[in-house]
């Protein structure tokens, strides 16, 4: 039985369906190549917050065990607790408690140097409970305390198995977090206590005693986790650790709950916690205590078994980024259907065209391509460009008076000839590629190349033209050579001159702030960084390097006792500082450029929550220069002096930015910043140089 559909039909409908299916497999690729980028850019700015704390947490707990060491290591602390150890009976009474008095004025006078004294603690009657979150207490070798201070708390069996382990292997320990009676979370630090060399007990390994601190967790620990500027506005850091088959929040959350008293199962692989202890300094997607979505980053603490899990909400994070994919993927959808639509069109259309009569088709074909060859002569003879028809097989079917000129043959010796005899094998190869990607595309196609072929060399504009047919040849190519040497010359010398131009300008401004000398240069500096690292087109490269050389033009109209102005300006001269925008764009408005230079410039200021000036601009509104152009600014303005105020160290300056992230400065440049800013040393410079 036959098929109801030609065979050519089929294979039509086979092959739309197979483009169609491509089409949907590239869109699905990129758009989770564009989120993949979107998840690196988070798992950056989130290791860096989690790796800035870590290092907050790690110096404070060797703060710690140094102060406690320096203390166990006083000689006279460790002669009495010897003494202690070894005397007994009525008849040590009284050296015994010379000893203890020592003993506790020196713990005394340390809990205030190293923080150990509950200074917070409100003076109340001795008759009622005292609250007790800090303090220092000295244990003899058999676990006993020999002195402590007042506000010491209990010793649980919690520190009292810490303070056997300190005893029993001799090195420093830390103990585990716990609540007290009052809801406080304590922490413990355990230093061992040695003999002093030269006594009995000296010529040991085993200590004589332990030194414990406890401190107030909630007052001195857990702020470090909230310091700086907020990721979002629901991001959280916590610190866990394993605990048998459990991982046990030791941290408060967000949620109100207590310190340690979050226990959940580690066999949960979506949840973070239990991700960050299993496999400390990943990043991922996963969902935290509460059953939330978050992007979580770990890292492991090395004097501690905790571990810093650094969370932002995953809704919030990618609000803006799924919004963007979502219409990729809407656009896209509808690009490839308008595609589809296209070749169905033009298949169904080339479909209906009949066959004509041969004979009278190929009478007028030959006539019309007669007519058009002497028409084709009497145009390209006296056109000053140098012009060849190929074939399919990229052998010369027609070239004009001007290359039988350069070549020093006739016209009619050229035709038949390869394009390597003609031009010479150096300039065929030159061409060869685009000749080849014309064929394929069978579109029109430009380009610029240097060609030396028979009496002529220099640089040419080289256009090739796709002929679909010509007389009883097909796929043929049409290249036309314009020799536009001086024409390229001319716009080097425009270009070098426009250059100079640019670099007299930023002198002039430097010349009048004498503060701000360096500002235009090191902000080219900045944003030509900047415009590499976030993968800019050539055109807005150029566009950004421009406006980033011109953005303080304006300056120059600004008196010179306003910029040098060392206290704080009134209103009405920072309204005239202000316009120095709009006076750089009214001097420069007559001049052309290639691309928004002018918009960008008069966009240095603006901020994308539309709070900047002059125009107030927000968000999309704001061309990509623009945004990069206002974080180079602010970036190098903070961390140069000026004459008001000093200069800002470089990640005091990235602080402030990423404080502003998102309601001043672009997200992603202000990310970019970051990246860039680690492996700039030279920028830190900036701050020493002065006017």
């Amino acid at each position: 039985m036959k098929s109801r559909y030609p065979t050519p039909v089929v294979a039509g409908l086979a092959v739309l369906l197979a483009l169609l299916v491509l089409g949907a497999l590239l869109i699905n690729l990129y758009v989770n190549r564009e989120r993949q980028r979107d998840l690196l850019n988070w798992e950056s700015r989130l290791g860096l917050i989690a790796d800035s704390r870590v290092d907050a947490i790690e110096d404070w707990l060797r703060q710690q065990f140094d102060g406690l060491g320096e203390l166990a290591g006083n000689a006279s602390l460790q002669l009495y607790l010897w003494q202690l150890s070894q005397r007994g009976g009525d008849d040590a009474k009284p050296a015994q408690t010379a000893q203890l008095t020592y003993l506790r004025n020196l713990l005394l006078a340390s809990a205030d140097r190293l923080g150990y004294a509950d200074s917070g603690a409100p003076r109340i009657p001795a008759n009622l409970p005292q609250r007790r979150s800090s303090g220092l207490a000295l244990i003899d070798a058999d676990g006993k305390t020999v002195v402590a201070t007042p506000g010491m708390p209990a010793i649980g069996e919690a520190l009292r198995d810490t303070v056997r382990r300190v005893l029993a292997d001799g090195h420093p320990a830390l103990a585990p977090l716990y609540l007290d009676e009052q809801e406080h979370t304590l922490l413990g630090f355990a230093v061992p206590v040695h003999a002093v060399l030269g006594t009995a007990s000296g010529r040991q390994a085993r200590p004589v005693g332990v030194l414990l601190g406890l401190r107030d967790a909630g007052r001195d620990l857990f702020p470090l986790l909230s310091g700086g500027a907020p990721l979002a506005e629901r991001s959280e850091t916590l610190l866990v650790r394993r605990d048998g088959d459990s991982v046990v929040y030791l941290s408060p959350g967000t949620g109100g709950s207590k310190p340690t008293r979050r226990r959940l199962p580690l066999d949960r692989p979506r949840l973070a916690a239990a991700a960050a202890v299993s496999s400390p300094g990943g990043f991922g997607e996963f969902l935290d205590y509460q059953g939330r979505p978050v992007l979580a980053v770990s890292r492991p603490l090395r004097s501690a078994p905790w571990v810093l899990v650094q969370e932002v909400d995953a809704t919030e994070a990618l609000r803006e980024s799924d919004q963007h994919r979502r219409f990729l993927v809407t656009t896209l959808s509808l690009l490839l259907l308008f595609v589809a639509a296209l070749v169905i069109a033009a298949w169904r259309h080339g479909s209906s065209v009949r066959a004509r009569q041969q004979a009278d088709e190929l009478r007028e074909k030959t006539l019309a391509l007669q007519k058009q060859t002497e028409l084709l002569h009497a145009i390209t003879d006296n056109v000053d460009a140098y012009t060849l028809l190929l074939d399919e097989h990229r052998t010369l079917l027609f070239a004009n008076r001007a290359v039988a000129e350069a070549t020093g043959a006739r016209v009619a010796e050229l035709a038949g000839n390869s394009l390597t005899a003609v031009l010479g094998p150096d300039a065929a190869g030159r061409l060869q590629q685009a000749i080849d990607q014309a064929g394929e595309t069978r579109q029109r196609l430009g380009l610029a190349c240097e060609l030396a072929f028979g009496r002529v060399q220099g640089t040419f504009q080289c256009t090739l033209v796709p002929v679909e047919r010509i007389g009883e040849h097909r796929n043929a190519l049409l290249l036309v050579l314009h020799d536009i040497t001086e024409l390229q010359r001319a716009q080097q010398r425009h270009a070098r001159l426009l250059r100079k131009l640019v670099q007299t300008l930023m002198h002039v401004v430097d010349l009048h702030d004498p503060w701000s000398a360096h500002h235009s240069s090191r902000m080219v500096e900045v944003a030509n960084a900047l415009a590499r690292e976030l993968q800019l087109g050539e055109e807005d490269r150029r566009t950004l390097d421009l406006a980033a050389s011109l953005a303080n033009l304006g300056k120059i109209f600004i008196p010179k006792e306003i910029l040098t102005k060392t206290e704080p300006l009134t209103e009405a001269e920072q309204e005239l500082l202000q316009r120095h925008v709009r006076y750089g764009l009214e001097l420069l408005e007559d001049l052309e450029f290639e691309g928004p230079v002018l918009a960008t410039i008069a966009q240095k200021q603006e901020y994308v929550d539309g709070s900047g000036y002059p125009e107030g601009l927000s968000g999309e509104q704001m061309l990509p220069t623009g945004r990069i152009l206002a974080v180079a600014n602010a970036f190098v303005a903070l961390v140069s002096p000026r004459a008001w105020r000093g200069a800002v160290s470089v990640q005091e300056a990235l602080d402030r930015l990423l404080k502003d992230a998102g309601s001043k400065y672009d997200r992603h440049v202000v990310a970019a910043l970051f990246h860039l800013a680690e492996n700039r040393a030279d920028w830190s410079r900036w701050a020493e140089e002065t006017p």
